[in-house]
């Protein structure tokens, strides 16, 4: 109902502004019981003062709520159309309290994840789904994101929490090493070496290569170009790929081999094989990053189940 027709007199801005919750409550102890002695116990404040901020309220709403004489107390019509909406603003102002302390608690709200494929497919595989068992009132946002433009969305705070292979911490981000994967080889099912257990990396030295850009994550780029250099070779890429699909469809059309992190062998396409590389010292990060500041509380949870996660390793 407009405001016009209940207080055509008055300003309605004005009006709010006096309204607190406490009127509505001193209000409404009173329109329950009819009784302003009764109403005044119940609020454990003295009756008097009571009574003047009903009359107050009155005043400020330009009409009576209550008819009073020396027995009774009743409500005026526009008493009973104040008592059921200050009821209705009474509980929605209590789940709105309990809503804001759940949100701070990290137990509601939204967390906003941007990782790498590599992560969704590895660590996050099993970290996602007990994040929502913990926490099911928490809307969680997944954002496909490289580590560059990740390290950017910390800073600009447009994700809380993030998921990329490097150990760098720049201005602005707080980086965690939370493991480090081997690398494997990933070979169309047709290559020669497809058939063995493992891979030596100098058998590759020959092939062409596919790979991500090195602007996308420069630190995981670089890990596989060094265990590469530790074989001997400089590998020859041929084609880049944006993402962990795309390089493996090219690996297994028969486009080039790659060298990859061990959770993106759970891509599982046909064409391809992924085999170990004999080289153990060849691993890459997978590190989680948080904005410097201002880290949300459901990023602070998701960090409690990495620690728990690691713990359990």
């Amino acid at each position: 109902m407009s405001n016009i027709f209940l207080f055509p007199n008055q300003d309605f801005e004005r009006i709010v502004r006096f309204m607190e919750l406490r009127h509505l409550r001193y209000f409404l102890a009173v329109a329950e019981d009819l009784n302003f002695t009764r109403a005044a116990a119940k609020l454990q404040m003295a009756q008097p003062p009571l009574s003047q901020q009903i009359v107050k309220l009155e005043r400020e709403l330009g009409t009576a709520l209550f008819d009073r004489t020396s027995r009774t107390v009743r409500l005026t019509p526009a008493g009973s159309a104040l008592a059921h909406e200050a009821q209705a603003l009474l509980e929605r102002a209590e789940r709105s309290v309990e809503f804001v302390q759940q949100v701070g608690a990290g137990n509601r709200g939204v967390l906003r994840i941007g990782a790498v494929a590599s992560a969704f497919s590895g660590i996050l595989l099993d970290a996602i789904p007990e994040y929502r068992r913990r926490h099911p009132g928490v809307f969680i946002v997944p954002h496909d994101m490289e580590a560059t433009p990740q390290i950017e969305a910390l800073i600009n705070h447009t994700i809380d929490i993030g998921f990329f292979r490097s150990t760098q911490s720049p201005n602005g981000v707080v980086t965690r090493t939370v493991e480090k994967e081997a690398l494997v080889a990933a070979l169309p099912t047709t290559h020669r070496a497809a058939s063995d257990e493992s891979v030596q990396p100098e058998k590759l030295a020959h092939e062409p290569f596919v790979l991500f850009a090195r602007n996308n994550a420069p630190e995981a780029f670089d890990t596989i170009i060094a265990a590469c250099t530790a074989a001997g070779f400089t590998p020859k890429i041929t084609f880049e790929a944006s993402n962990d699909h795309s390089l493996i469809s090219l690996v297994a059309t028969g486009f080039g081999v790659s060298i990859v992190p061990r959770s993106t062998s759970l891509l599982s396409l046909p064409g391809v094989t992924y085999r170990p590389l004999t080289t153990p010292t060849a691993q890459t990060p997978m590190s989680v990053g948080l904005p410097e500041t201002g880290v949300s509380p459901q990023a602070k949870q998701m960090l409690a189940i990495l620690k728990d996660r690691s713990e359990r390793l």
